[in-house]
């Protein structure tokens, strides 16, 4: 059983920090197939809602597609990492900043948008999640950020793999970035090990290129990790 973070522990402040995209991933997964937020579906409380998330509705001819099966268990899943993170940070668990779904622009015109978009979040996240694991010693939230990192790199694969078959492609989000394609399916470096991001390196790309807000969390992150 997974007690509650003490609010000033670091353990606690990268709970926190992971608790950001989470948000943001259940949000976009929850909006792109079912047209709800997390408060319309009852995953989060008002009370847990900072600012409104805006941006984005259902896709197009999304549950006739033959990825609507994934995109609900991506649904699932992310709304599940929420309430099982804000449980672990208890009452200190932050609440849901503003969240703008249409930061890029695309995302819910079509299956390919979203697909293109979800494996970037899933991406994004694994990478996230690898560069905070070293940092943990705590082994109890180690284990905790371990198996949501397993779970999300579970998703990104599959993601990835959907998209190269119906022939997605994107450019590279930064230096580090391994898009997919049929040579290099997965998010690995030239030793076939996944590759981390520093935070400052995440919190670049969720915020369109800013330092402290922009992209997708136009008012910033909430918690105490809040800055590239």
């Amino acid at each position: 059983t997974m007690h509650a973070a003490p609010p000033n522990s670091p353990a606690a402040a990268l709970l926190h920090s992971a608790l950001n995209p989470e948000y943001l991933e259940a949000e976009f997964d929850a909006v792109a197939s079912r047209g709800h937020t997390l408060v319309q579906r009852g995953i989060i409380p008002a009370s847990a809602v900072e600012a409104p998330t805006t941006g984005g509705h259902i896709v197009p001819n999304f549950g006739a597609s033959n990825v609507a099966f994934v995109a609900s268990a991506l649904r699932d899943d992310e709304a599940d990492h929420v309430i099982y993170l804000r449980k672990a940070l208890g009452s200190a668990a932050v609440q849901k900043p503003a969240i703008n779904l249409d930061a890029l622009g695309f995302g819910f015109g079509s299956v390919a948008q979203f697909l293109t978009l979800a494996a970037i979040f899933e991406d994004v996240g694994v990478s996230a999640y690898l560069g905070a694991a070293p940092l943990i010693q705590n082994k109890t939230y180690l284990d905790a950020a371990a198996r949501i990192l397993a779970t999300e790199a579970q998703h990104a694969g599959a993601i990835r793999v959907l998209g190269i078959q119906k022939g997605i492609g994107r450019k590279p989000l930064d230096a580090v970035d391994v898009p997919p394609n049929p040579g290099h399916p997965f998010d690995v470096d030239a030793t076939a090990l996944s590759i981390p991001r520093t935070t400052s390196q995440v919190l670049k790309l969720v915020y369109g290129g800013g330092t402290s807000s922009g992209g997708f969390f136009p008012d910033g992150l909430n918690g105490t990790i809040k800055s590239a």
